[in-house]
């Protein structure tokens, strides 16, 4: 009974990780913290892009690892006795984590686009997001607060 527990909690982990891999940086969506707050607006004009990856964090890297871990001590628990079984649980807890790791980066990475902006003061800046699409020479807004900054047509 332990054991189907364990695979229950392990597919919940793994399809709320996979879930959450899937949200990507758009300038049609905000973030709870920038609703009903005040964001400075600039205008400015596309003069690039290029398809980036964003990398997963270290949150999406540590969840996998935990449970890449678990999943292969759980595992290996189950190979031999004695001093055999507990090498099997070690090198399993080892694999998995390292292969959870893994897991972990790559659900956690997407692809987006790096939009180069010239503002009208002069400045460029650079501004990684998803949608919507611009093309070069067109005019956007670059609305920012804080550390979030998104593009919208102007």
């Amino acid at each position: 009974m332990r054991m189907a527990t364990l695979k229950s909690v392990t597919l919940a982990i793994l399809g709320a990780a996979a879930l959450a891999a899937c949200a990507q940086p758009s300038g049609n969506s905000v973030s709870a913290n920038q609703a009903q707050t005040a964001q400075s607006v600039q205008f400015g004009t596309v003069i690039s892009s290029r398809n980036v990856t964003v990398q997963g964090g270290t949150g999406a890297q540590t969840a996998g690892a935990v449970v890449g871990g678990v999943t292969g001590a759980a595992l290996g628990q189950n190979i031999g006795g004695g001093t055999g079984q507990v090498l099997a649980t070690g090198a399993g807890a080892t694999a998995g984590a390292a292969a959870g790791m893994a897991a972990g980066n790559a659900m956690g990475s997407h692809q987006s686009i790096e939009w180069t902006v010239r503002l009208e003061s002069g400045q460029t800046i650079s501004v990684i997001q998803a949608s919507p699409t611009f093309a070069v020479g067109q005019r956007v807004q670059v609305i920012g607060g804080g550390n979030n900054t998104r593009l919208a047509p102007a």
